[in-house]
């Protein structure tokens, strides 16, 4: 069971009100290494919840109800709660019950109690798939929540999900109740880094990587905005990004470390022998004055494929440079088999 919470350095917090609930929730932590056992209060309880992966009640609903009221946001950032009776005869999955995972925390408190878990989410009741879990596992980034939903109602109700997919993720093995279908109009999901001029549900695949030259000192809001630009020009997503790259010159590039920060990306660096070996693999034209510079014959390019090639053996250049004002980006896709 791995369900660290890197945050707090605690698999998960354990709530108690009664003395027996005290007892159980010593029983729930020596099968969970890790956890950190609370007697509750209203205090200490929304203090750990912005911090916590999993949260695990064991008092009444009402309780948790009442305490979890003002606290909720989004199911993609809530943490898991699960509630238990003091007995431990039922584990509950109460909140966050597909994407945090708290189905599957409640399944394993249950089996380590020998209790009966409570799950109330249709799919799983059903049996069918769930789609935002099917999402997250693959590392596709749902666009909107709202249509998620619709899209995830009409799998309960037994109707058939039609899906364009892509060539980037073309390989992708799709659960029976979804139907490949060759056109976007035909859609009711698209999976894809590309953007069309259709409003369904868009579910983001990470394949695309951005190369990144920048002059020194560039500012945070220019490489936003380029990169922005670029993408949109292109009928790209963002949200398909799966690195930038860079020189390692770069590490300590304020500007850039801030936008790549700002917006979770993660980030690259590569030497300048590195680059300019996959310049010359692949044929690329190189600037005197970018080498005279940093000692490679080109930087955004390169650094882009380097990091594509990372994801998967097959890629192929989408954008092969392009320079606005200060900064230089390049755009390449890698082929999942998701």
């Amino acid at each position: 069971m791995n369900t660290e919470n890197k945050k707090t350095g605690h698999r998960q917090v354990i709530f108690y009100i009664t003395e027996g609930g005290r007892r159980l929730a010593k029983k729930i932590a020596d099968g969970f290494p890790g956890s950190k056992i609370l007697k509750y209060n209203s205090k200490s309880f929304a203090a750990k919840w912005a911090h916590s992966k999993n949260i695990i009640c064991i008092m009444a609903t009402g309780i948790v109800v009442r305490a979890v009221a003002q606290l909720v946001k989004d199911k993609r950032t809530d943490p898991a709660v699960v509630v238990l009776d003091e007995k431990g005869q039922y584990a509950i999955s109460f909140l966050s019950g597909h994407v945090g995972s708290a189905n599957k925390l409640a399944e394993d408190i249950a089996g380590y109690l020998d209790a009966q878990a409570v799950i109330t989410t249709a799919s799983d009741v059903q049996g069918k798939v769930a789609l935002d879990i099917w999402a997250a596992e693959r590392g596709l980034y749902a666009e909107d929540p709202e249509r998620l939903k619709k899209i995830s109602v009409r799998i309960v109700n037994g109707k058939k999900v039609k899906v364009k997919i892509d060539g980037a993720c073309n390989s992708i093995k799709l659960p029976c109740e979804f139907i490949p279908v060759d056109t976007v109009k035909e859609a009711h999901m698209i999976i894809s880094p590309r953007t069309y001029k259709k409003e369904v549900l868009y579910l983001r695949p990470k394949v695309l990587c951005a190369g990144i030259g920048c002059n020194r000192g560039t500012t945070k809001k220019e490489i936003g905005e380029v990169v922005g630009s670029v993408f949109e020009s292109a009928g790209l997503s963002l949200r398909s990004i799966s690195a930038l790259a860079s020189i390692d010159l770069k590490k300590d590039e304020k500007g850039l470390i801030a936008f790549a920060r700002d917006n979770g990306f993660e980030i690259e660096f590569y030497g300048k022998d590195e680059l300019n070996r996959t310049a010359e693999e692949h044929n690329i034209k190189g600037s005197a004055a970018v080498q005279a510079a940093t000692g490679a014959v080109a930087v955004a390019e390169p650094a882009a494929l380097l990091a594509a090639k990372r994801i998967s053996g097959k890629f192929s250049v989408i954008i092969p440079k392009e320079k606005r004002g200060n900064v230089t980006l390049a755009i390449t896709q890698a082929e999942l088999a998701l």
